[in-house]
């Protein structure tokens, strides 16, 4: 991929979490930043203007509904996906509706992530 590298932000407060998947997608071949909260999250959009974002929804501080509404306005081409254990109603079609594109649930498959990254430009 040389210097084309896709650019993924990993919004998550578990570090455990953040270090497994930036180590997972560093491997397939993307570039991997991570946040551990939602300030921080908007702070490296700004900054290192990122093509993917994985969001958890369920954050002390700002959670992820903050954050992705955030976020779209920072940078409307953002592809965002909600990586989450929070398991609410309908919560798909409210996310889509602010503007995620997709929604996985914990515990992730990183092979099914990594297949929504890649298909991206495409959907």
């Amino acid at each position: 991929m040389g210097d084309d590298k896709v650019r993924v932000l990993i919004v998550d407060d578990e570090y455990a979490f953040c270090k497994s998947l930036k180590l997972f997608l560093t491997k397939m071949g993307y570039e991997a930043i991570v946040a551990t909260n939602g300030e921080h999250a908007l702070d490296l959009i700004k900054e290192e203007q990122p093509q993917v974002m994985t969001l958890d929804i369920r954050m002390p501080g700002m959670d992820g509904y903050e954050v992705l509404n955030h976020a779209k306005r920072l940078n409307p081409e953002l592809f965002i996906i909600v990586v989450t254990a929070v398991d609410v109603p309908r919560m798909e079609e409210l996310l889509e509706r602010s503007g995620a594109h997709a929604v996985l649930r914990k515990p992730v498959s990183l092979f099914e992530l990594h297949e929504i990254i890649a298909r991206r430009g495409s959907a």
